[in-house]
């Protein structure tokens, strides 16, 4: 029978849960990083057993760890994710204009096809990219440097890009969601980027059907139907 793996990331830790497919009982590997904020665990798909993670403490700052054996073991890679060229501004809670601001990493999405190849989605809202299992980050600056960019508000966990899905049927097309900004694709493996809000009806903004400025706080893939 096959097995279920659950990767659990909390403010106190993060934990691996197993169970076999009736899932009627689960063994519970844990706390690793007891005490540390857990933001997101996410394993390849290309072999499950590199998991990568992202923890964070308003003390110690931001930490990547890599596992290369499916949890039993950790160690901490490239933490380095800098803005690439002009930082550039976003709105404030206030309506004012504040500079981009590296605070912590929300979300990681490895490669479908290379467990060292991940995409992190960061927070002031940017996207990094390793292709060296973590060692190395690059920003792909056409994200943060978009038309747009300027009218982004922080939700009230922050401005931060949460949600990264890679299309398993077109390669190169990404879908991201940023709070408080909205959905957006690329269709160049994140070269470029365009709002993807249209129908979204927010009423606590200004102009209710704006392109941007919708804290969309989660987006899925349809398993088998990756336009849905």
């Amino acid at each position: 029978m096959s097995r279920v793996r659950v990767l659990v990331g909390t403010r106190k830790g993060a934990f691996v849960l197993t169970a076999d497919g009736k899932r009627q009982s689960w063994d519970v590997s844990g706390p690793h990083f007891g005490g540390w904020e857990m933001y997101h665990l996410k394993g390849s798909p290309a072999d499950p057993n590199r998991i990568y993670a992202s923890q964070s403490s308003s003390w110690f700052g931001q930490v990547i760890q890599r596992s290369s054996d499916g949890g039993k073991t950790w160690e901490a890679v490239g933490n380095k994710f800098a803005y690439e060229g002009a930082v550039g501004n976003h709105l404030w809670y206030d309506g004012t204009q504040r500079p981009f601001e590296f605070a912590r990493v929300w979300h990681l999405e490895p490669s479908l096809n290379d467990p060292d190849t991940v995409y992190a989605g960061i927070q002031d809202a940017a996207m990094f990219r390793t292709t060296d299992g973590g060692q190395t980050w690059r920003e792909l600056t056409g994200l943060r440097t978009h038309s747009s960019a300027p009218l982004w508000q922080p939700g009230a966990g922050g401005m931060c890009l949460h949600t990264i899905l890679l299309d398993p049927k077109h390669p190169g097309r990404i879908y991201i969601a940023i709070s408080a900004a909205g959905v957006f694709r690329s269709d160049d493996d994140g070269g470029s980027w365009r709002p993807m809000n249209r129908g979204l009806v927010s009423e606590q903004i200004p102009n209710p059907t704006a392109e941007v400025g919708h804290c969309v706080h989660r987006i899925a893939m349809h398993p088998s139907r990756p336009n849905v």
